[in-house]
Parts: C-alpha cells; structure tokens; sequence
C-alpha cells in the first residue's frame, strides 16, 4: 500500500498541478489531503475541485472551514483575515458545501490523519517541538501520525526505549519498533525556506517514508495573487518561503 499525503494547497493550483503530476510515476493507492485547500492563493474553486477530484480522504484545515464559515478567523493574523474575506466571496454554494463536508480526523489502516494535532483536532495546535509530539504518541495509537498545520516538513520518530527523535534525512526506512509522526509540509505556501511543492509519501511494502519536493510556476501563481489584489506578501512569499 502506498500513501500519497499532502496539505496547505492555499488556493496554488500551480503548486497543486505540479504535485500531481508526479503521481504517474509514484502510482499511489490513497491520496489524502490534510486540509488548507483554500486560503493565501488566488485559485480556491479549482483547488477544491482537484482535490476532490484526485484524493481518496480529505481533512479539514482551519482556513477551510473559516472560508466555508464554520468557525471564525479571530485567531487569524490580519492577512490571513483578509485572504479568508476574498476566498469566502469567491466560494459558491457547491464549493461551499463541500469544504464544510471535510472530516477533522480520519483513520485508514495503519495510519491517522489529521491536519493539525489529531488529539484535539479543532485546537489548530501548531507542533513544532518533540515535547508536543510525545504527547501525541501517548495518546494515539497508529504507527503513522500524518499532520501539516505548520507548512515544515519533518519526521519524528518515537520508540519505548529512546523515545522522540527528529529524523535528519528525507528518506526514513521504517522499522518494526518505532512509530512516526510525518508532517508533509506544505503544497502551496511552504515556509521551511524551501520554495519547492512538499508531500509525503509512505511505502508500506517497500517500508519507507519520503518527504518529496517538487518545483512549479511560482511566478504565475504570484501573478495571479497580484491581479485579484490580494495583500502583496502573499505573492512574494511563495519565492521566499519563509
């Protein structure tokens, strides 16, 4: 079984296609999306539309449900608030409808997935440190946690005699002791420095994860940021990435 997993899409259709594309050569059994579909880029209908198009599980991100006016964006910094006000006024009723469908946890196998903490879901827990991550091994059970939120890709790993540890590599080969927690990164807005689409993907057969990086047409999505007068940093910071 392979699992492909993204998240943060953020209305980059470019970053999203060019994703995609590699699918063909991965082939892929699942493809899960972990929410963030919408929000910060230019494209939000068609985004939503190729993930509900491609993916086989799709999880709720909480720009997702703010566009679709399901929880409010008081925690949101003022660009974000401002993106929310544009994407919301792009949504139709039938895209609308289908961000509010997005499920907060799902379970598939040996894997759970969720956007932010899968412990308390709906917190948006941003996990950043291995002390947040070992209360997430506590409390969950499957070998493969799978969460974005932060837009930085990593993979801690955890095992009963050592522990959390953060895996320096890209490539991880499983082993039968340890659990891990994957953070995908980010589709269309990563901030790890790295302007490259990131997703993961998890061989089951062949046991072993990879965080994947893919190049796309930022200039184009940063064009089209500009053209529907979005606030300018979100433009220059798809070049950037920070």
């Amino acid at each position: 079984m392979r699992y492909l997993v993204f998240s943060d899409v953020h209305g980059n259709v470019e970053a999203l296609e060019g994703a995609l594309a590699e699918t063909d050569n991965l082939r892929p059994d699942i493809i899960v999306s972990l929410g963030d579909v919408v929000g910060y880029g230019a494209n939000p209908n068609e985004c939503i539309d190729v993930v509900q198009d491609c993916t086989h599980l799709r999880i709720g991100g909480n720009h997702d449900l703010a566009a679709a006016g399901i929880i409010d964006t008081e925690d949101f910094n003022r660009t974000a608030k401002q993106a929310i006000m544009w994407t919301s006024n792009m949504l139709d009723d039938e895209h609308r409808n289908i961000l509010s469908g997005y499920d907060p946890v799902r379970h598939h196998g040996p894997c759970i997935f969720a956007h932010a903490s899968p412990v308390c879901p709906l917190e948006w827990e941003y996990i950043y440190t291995l002390k947040q991550a070992g209360r997430i091994f506590e409390q969950v059970t499957e070998k493969f946690i799978f969460i974005g939120h932060t837009h930085i890709p990593g993979i801690i790993t955890w095992e009963r005699q050592n522990g959390c540890n953060v895996m320096q590599s890209s490539l991880v080969q499983i082993k039968p002791e340890c659990r891990y927690l994957i953070n995908v990164g980010s589709i269309g807005q990563p901030r790890d420095g790295i302007a490259a689409a990131s997703f993961a993907l998890l061989d089951v057969k062949k046991q072993r994860i990879f965080i994947r990086r893919i190049p796309y047409d930022i200039r184009q999505a940063q064009e089209k940021i500009r053209s529907v007068g979005l606030p300018e940093s979100l433009a220059s910071r798809l070049a950037t990435a920070r």
